[in-house]
């Protein structure tokens, strides 16, 4: 009797161990409260990788999602992630069957889950997922950092991955957690004062760790305004894309109010890469809703929903915020200070075709050439770009698709392109994105999904005619009336200079009879 309450009392000490696993609170315990010191022996630090570092962004392109078993999201969330990415699951060993199952019950796309074995704490895989870099060598690696709640296996799960994936692994000092991080992807990167809290390092030892590991030269460290006891970056704010940063909003009843406020204006005022203000979105959370806790991957963009009746106006904040992207809701057991978000964590294509582009802002065409894009690529992959595959493809608002207006790009430096969007002599939008690809069967796109805009302001170069060799045969002939003939009639259509073509015959407009005055100097050239 005695040996039989012994393996009960065992056997109700392990489940109820278990059972903690699964349900640690995303704060610290009472009990992890006293164990905080052992955060600070978990590190494992490495020499930084072979500069320049450059931190990978949430919205650049993912080739998968890192989550844990059991579950902090649906099945139904998880079947939406893996119709275009892999997913990663973290799971132990005894419990793979089981998380296998659930999802084949949740019409998940097995094909596209693969297990990474080892014992994990709990589910929150941003906090403790791996933050990922291009090195020098233009290479896919993890830095690691050390997680800040006294949990080894989660700690350790950056270490798995690298392992599971085959990718280099380095490590830096900082006490950080991925929840209360968001970069840029260029260099810019941010963070509450939590991470100042948390680490023995000097501000400048940290912001010097910051650079070395993970090229971060920037690096903004404000007060948490929500003033919460989790004090997490994406609580209330995360970068969009480059150029775009959103924000929640409170009414102006909400205790919170003028702290936000000031968070909201500290980054409207701060400068992108290309020295230019952020463009700043709100997304309305009056109470206290976590709709700025959501998941960029890739094309979509999965919001977490509380049936409140503002959850629509909250998707509608992501749509005009990223327009092209397809926005979706999910509900869950979500809390002010904490979502999805927190529970996935993006991993991103190892063989990556960077594409980089400051969009072009409202503006006059300083030239006959048009509207001016730029663009950097850097192709991760071995195998080399199709250089006629580097196109712009833009419409006016009048225009019905991007087709019929696309523009291939030229080369002017290594890895830098070029191309323009003809000027306009008559107000309007511009809509445009780059198209690029490379020999491994990569299309990229920028920006991923949807469309670049811009006001292009009316023009006085179309009072001037100028006509070139359209057809680069060093002659102007026949074909370049053609040419020129499909130039105008589009040009007419969406009010673009047709190559700077004036009124020829006097009649106030441009039309098909000054093609004709056109093609007649033509023939006599």
């Amino acid at each position: 009797m005695k040996y039989f309450i012994t393996l009960s009392m065992i056997f109700s000490i392990v489940f109820s161990k278990g059972k903690r696993y699964e349900e640690l609170p995303k704060g610290l315990t009472d009990e992890e409260k006293l164990r905080v010191h052992e955060i600070y022996q978990m590190g494992r630090i490495t020499d930084p990788p072979e500069a320049p570092v450059r931190n990978v962004a949430e919205f650049e392109r993912m080739q998968g999602v890192l989550i844990r078993y059991p579950f902090g999201i649906s099945t139904a969330m998880i079947a939406e992630m893996s119709i275009d990415v892999k997913v990663y699951c973290l799971v132990s060993s005894s419990q793979e069957t089981a998380a296998y199952n659930s999802m084949e019950n949740g019409d998940v796309n097995m094909e596209n889950v693969e297990f990474i074995l080892g014992n994990t704490d709990s589910y929150w895989t941003r906090d403790y997922g791996p933050w990922w870099v291009v090195d020098g060598q233009n290479k896919m690696a993890i830095v690691d950092f050390t997680y800040n709640r006294p949990r080894p296996n989660d700690n350790d799960a950056p270490l798995k991955v690298s392992n599971y994936l085959d990718v280099p692994f380095y490590a830096s000092d900082i006490v950080h957690c991925g929840g209360n991080y968001m970069t840029d992807g260029l260099g810019i990167g941010a963070s509450s004062e939590l991470v100042l809290e948390e680490n023995d390092l000097s501000d400048s030892l940290l912001f010097a760790a910051m650079f070395s590991y993970y090229g971060v030269d920037t690096y903004h460290v404000v007060e948490d305004p929500n003033n919460t006891y989790i004090d997490h970056i994406d609580c209330w704010g995360k970068y969009l894309s480059p150029t775009k940063v959103l924000i929640r909003e409170v009414p102006e009843t909400h205790p919170q109010y003028d702290m936000i406020e000031q968070t909201a204006q500290y980054f409207s005022n701060t400068l992108n890469k290309w020295g230019e203000p952020w463009e700043l979105f709100r997304i309305w959370t009056p109470n206290n809703q976590p709709y700025s806790n959501s998941l960029i991957l890739n094309n979509k963009v999965l919001v977490p929903i509380t049936g409140s009746n503002h959850d629509e106006a909250a998707l509608t904040s992501y749509r005009n915020a990223m327009p092209g992207y397809e926005v979706i809701g999910f509900s869950g057991s979500w809390e002010s200070t904490d979502a999805l978000h927190c529970r996935i964590k993006g991993i991103p294509d190892l063989n990556m075709l960077q594409l980089f582009h400051n969009p072009v802002n409202d503006s006059t065409p300083p030239d006959y050439n048009g509207y001016s894009i730029d663009l950097d690529i850097e192709p991760l992959s071995d195998f080399g770009l199709i250089d006629s595959s580097i196109m712009v493809y833009w419409k006016t608002n009048s225009m019905f698709d991007y087709n019929n207006s696309s523009l291939h790009m030229d080369q002017n430096h290594a890895n830098r392109w070029y191309g323009w969007i003809p000027p306009l002599y008559q107000l309007d939008t511009i809509k445009y994105f780059i198209q690029a690809s490379d020999s491994s069967g990569r299309v990229e796109r920028h920006p991923l999904s949807g469309w670049h805009s811009f006001e292009a302001l009316p023009t006085e170069l179309c009072n001037d005619w100028i006509i070139g060799d359209l057809d680069n045969s060093n002659s102007l002939g026949v074909m370049d009336i053609l040419i020129l003939s499909d130039y105008v009639s589009l040009g007419i259509q969406a009010g673009v200079c047709p190559l700077s073509v004036s009124d020829l015959n006097n009649d106030n407009n441009i039309s098909i009879v000054d093609i004709i005055f056109l093609a007649n100097i033509l023939m006599n050239q």
